[in-house]
């Protein structure tokens, strides 16, 4: 086991930080944001007489025990519990997940705010005599204005309260056998009742805060016990009256089986302040006493317990101010990161079970999966639609900015009508070492995929080895069946005797199935069968099932589900239909870094479960191809079906009527069909060109199919002048979405972080999962 211990003030210094604020631009540049100054400046150059004033303290702390814990985390460590003294608990919550990086500086630079308020205020550390021993003496000499403010060690005990009342009792500790007593630079009772009304302003600005459950065990200051996600907010508001008992804190996980070694300290100082205070714990008290512990983890699980059993009353499924503010119910047997397969986490190194799905024309953005990546999280590039400088681009980036080892992926859409994209993007790929593809669209295995899953297909021992991950989206048995058997023979022959593949390659190739994973792909946005997960992933099981039975040395294949994932109960249903991970979609497109316009994302916020249609596919509407739309406030998805209409019933664009010629050429083009033909001639193949001069009815399919190409460059630009024909590739899982988050700090998509949406709703899958089978068990819950 390992615990993380962050330092609180006392630990800053002139140069702390070196080296971190290059590493992490993105955050320190949110971090100079939200203060007004730059963090990197103060922390390297002070003054001293700046960074000590507790409103530049915190901040600077807060920061720099954050950046040093993602430096930590990106080489691979991971913690079993995590704390933090005083201020740097916000430090230790960041790290555990229950607050982003930036709402954890805001409300680190508030409370430093009011804090720094508190004048008048001492504080000194008292050696040599224990708590009991402390209050002893504060009631003996009836020191109404001093108290025991910080427990750091069973004989380090801080006081604090009114300054001339804290210097003044020097003598009387000093006479009751404290070998030292210093009186520290600090202007504030802080951790007293004298911080009461900075305690309450700070409860009021705490009511705009959403803390998600902690991922980690996070150790709170006032209980020295393990925080639960509905008190959180409550007692980071008591902290700052509340004593520091840090040596309970850390008995407490002595008592979990910690050792001394298993302490790490991440600050400034490099592990020389409250480390040290872990091995004076141990050698001065010891761990909690294993009977006292017991009995007190017994009687808060006979808390936690009804009383009687009763009838239950489900609470309404859309409660959703209640549920985003913490779960009430205890998460037995389930947690966010062990919901689905640990197969799967392990092989895609991944923290949940859980991915990013890609988004095409880079909507699914390089910024939107480096920001997945960063969180242990595996995002698809939605590299579909874009030419492959741009995709060339996008995986220079990643690669750039993500941590050595960190998941992403792109996605690798089929192009039946043009094979060589394919061909071009798999060099692509290959050329840049990208080992995890989404391969969506596709009706059957391709050469193109072929070669890019040869390549680093490896023996070891009775073991095979794929370095390049598949993971195939799918909506048909038949096509699973496809992804999860060896690559076709006749695509082999053809591969070798062009050259594409050794036959060494070719051997292997028989041995192992074309995918590592199935996402079942339910009704979705965009291109869409309208497929119900209900048949499909139990159908798909079956065929891994029956697959992987069929490839016992090559290791788990997985199915997972994407599709109208947007809540807790929808996540749940497919987890307990079966599936391994899952896969968003829609939900991300309303993030801050997904790549299409803020006027885009500000009509997705405001949409409903009903304000989704079904339009033809621009690229395949002559084969019958469906995509989902956002509808409401759009012409769009009328527009185009009229269209196609228009397509199936005429032969050429002359045969059209004049006056609705002249309609669709005012209102949906803004020009006439010359106009749009002229500008088609310059951006398609020469053949293609001569195909439609040739054949009035490709003509007039090339014509409308500008339409399609338009409506979605003037959303993703945000072009107001367009705005009613925009193009949004959208399914009801968002509205859905954005019900669940109404009246929480999601409900705004500035706010939304696709990691962050992943944290709270695996978190809240989870608790629901809980309350769910405590109730088909008959162990109550509500």
């Amino acid at each position: 086991m390992k615990a993380f211990l962050f330092p609180g003030q006392g630990a800053q210094r002139i140069g702390m930080g070196e080296g971190l604020f290059e590493a992490f631009p993105e955050q320190t540049a949110c971090a100079d944001s939200v203060l007004g100054y730059s963090v990197r400046e103060l922390c390297l150059t002070g003054p001293m007489e700046r960074l000590t004033q507790t409103q530049f303290t915190q901040p600077a702390l807060y920061v720099v025990g954050a950046l040093t814990w993602l430096k930590r985390k990106a080489e691979g460590a991971k913690a079993d519990y995590l704390l933090g003294h005083s201020v740097a608990e916000y430090v230790a919550l960041f790290a555990a997940g229950a607050v982003d990086f930036e709402t954890g500086l805001r409300l680190v630079q508030k409370r430093g705010a009011l804090m720094a308020n508190a004048a008048g205020g001492g504080m000194a550390a008292v050696l040599g005599l224990d708590a009991a021993q402390v209050e002893e003496i504060i009631r003996r000499h009836g020191l109404t204005d001093v108290f025991a403010a910080n427990v750091n060690t069973p004989k380090q005990i801080v006081v604090s309260g009114r300054r001339e009342a804290v210097e003044a009792a020097e003598p009387l500790f000093l006479e009751a056998g404290a070998s030292h007593y210093r009186v520290l630079q600090v202007s504030g009772a802080f951790h007293t009742p004298f911080m009461q009304p900075a305690r309450d302003a700070f409860a009021r600005f705490l009511e705009d805060c959403e803390f998600r459950p902690p991922l980690v065990p996070v150790i709170s200051n006032v209980t020295a016990r393990p925080h639960k996600p509905e008190t959180i907010r409550s007692l980071m508001a008591e902290q700052m009256t509340a004593p520091v008992r840090w040596s309970d804190s850390i008995r407490y996980l002595l008592s979990k089986g910690l050792a001394f070694e298993d302490f790490e300290e991440l600050g400034p100082a490099g592990g020389a302040v409250v480390k040290p205070m872990v091995k004076r714990t141990q050698l001065e008290a010891g761990p909690l006493d294993a009977a006292v512990l017991a009995a007190e983890e017994e009687a808060e699980a006979a808390k936690a317990q009804p009383v009687a059993k009763a009838p239950v009353r489900e609470a309404p499924a859309m409660e959703a101010p209640a549920r985003m503010n913490g779960t009430r119910h205890k998460a037995a047997g389930f947690g966010a990161a062990t919901l689905g397969s640990a197969e799967f986490r392990e092989d895609f190194g991944v923290k949940y079970a859980y991915a990013a799905g890609a988004m095409y024309q880079g909507i699914a953005s390089a910024e939107l999966v480096i920001r997945m990546a960063k969180a242990g999280l595996l995002g698809f590039f939605g590299a579909g639609g874009l030419p492959m400088p741009a995709v060339e681009q996008a995986i220079q980036r990643i690669q750039a900015e993500i941590p050595p080892g960190a998941p992403f992926g792109m996605n690798f859409i089929a192009h039946a009508n043009f094979p060589q994209l394919e061909e071009d993007l798999a060099d692509l790929l290959l050329r840049h070492g990208v080992r995890v593809i989404e391969a969506s669209a596709f009706m059957e295995v391709t050469p193109a995929l072929v070669r890019y899953r040869a390549k680093g297909l490896t023996r070891e021992g009775g073991k095979l080895r794929a370095a390049n991950r598949i993971i195939a989206k799918i909506s048909r048995p038949d096509v699973a069946a496809q992804f999860l058997a060896p690559a076709p023979g006749r695509l082999l022959t053809r591969l070798l005797e062009s050259g594409g593949i050794t036959p060494d390659e070719a051997a292997l190739l028989r041995e192992v199935p074309m995918a590592d994973a199935l996402c079942v792909e339910s009704d979705s946005g965009g291109h869409t069968d309208q497929g119900m997960p209900f048949t499909l992933i139990p159908a798909t099981l079956k065929v891994r099932d029956d697959a992987q039975a069929r490839f016992p040395g090559f290791g788990r294949l997985h199915v997972g589900a994407g599709g109208g994932i947007g809540t807790p109960e929808a996540a749940a249903a497919v987890f307990v239909l079966g599936a391994d991970f899952i896969l968003t979609g829609s939900v991300n497109q309303c993030t801050v870094e997904a790549g299409t316009s803020d006027a885009v994302k500000d009509m997705l916020e405001g949409m409903n479960v009903y304000d989704t249609d079904y339009a033809p596919s621009g690229e395949m509407f002559e084969m019958g191809s469906k995509v989902q739309v956002l509808k409401k406030g759009l012409f769009f998805p009328a527009r185009a079906n009229k269209l196609v209409a228009l397509y199936r019933q005429h032969e050429s664009l002359e045969e059209i009527e004049p006056s609705l010629r002249r309609q669709i050429e005012e209102r949906y083009f803004k020009r006439s069909f010359e106009e749009v033909f002229a500008d088609v001639k310059a951006s398609y193949r020469a053949a293609e060109v001569e195909r439609a001069e040739r054949l009035p009815k490709h003509r007039m399919a090339l014509v409308f199919k500008r339409y399609f190409r338009d409506t979605t460059r003037w959303a993703l630009a945000g072009d107001l002048e367009h705005k009613v024909d925009f193009q949004v590739h959208c399914g009801p899982a968002l509205g859905a979405f954005n019900q669940w988050v109404a009246g929480s700090e999601l409900a705004s998509w500035r706010n939304r972080h696709p990691d962050l949406i992943a944290d709270r709703l695996m978190a809240e899958t989870a608790n629901l999962l809980s309350r769910r089978f405590s109730i088909l068990l008959g162990e109550g819950g509500s």
